[in-house]
């Protein structure tokens, strides 16, 4: 029952904090990701989640957990864990411009399903 407690707690300061803000959001953070790596890294974590969401429940495939699917993004990127969540939260903070990004994010992953649909239909061939 502490631990519901305290989890209570930790999601209303948080909350209040958040609303307590300025509207002009979080302070630049001086390793700030740019906009277009972190459309990259976050189309990357997506892709990451959607192929260990696929390949969850076989049992001939190793059991990947996101924070391993993370890792293996920011490691790619050379981006530390503390840069990567500094940057989320500095364009969180900021909605217009967190939605361009995510914008961008769905725009690429939508073309690269585009793709892979397409792909798929091309190499469909009847059996003779």
């Amino acid at each position: 029952m502490k631990k519901i407690s305290l989890y209570f707690f930790l999601i209303i300061l948080t909350v209040t904090s958040f609303s307590c803000k300025e509207k002009k959001g979080f302070p630049k953070p001086s390793n700030l990701i740019e906009e277009i790596q972190m459309v990259d890294m976050l189309c990357d974590i997506h892709l990451h989640e959607a192929y260990a969401n696929q390949y969850r429940f076989k049992k001939d495939t190793v059991q990947l957990e996101s924070k391993d699917l993370y890792l293996s993004v920011l490691e790619k990127y050379g981006v530390p864990d503390s840069v990567f969540a500094q940057s989320v939260v500095f364009y969180s903070s900021r909605p217009k411009l967190y939605d361009r990004i995510y914008q961008q994010v769905v725009d690429r992953l939508n073309i690269l399903q585009e793709e892979n649909s397409a792909q798929k239909e091309v190499n469909i061939q009847p059996e003779e």
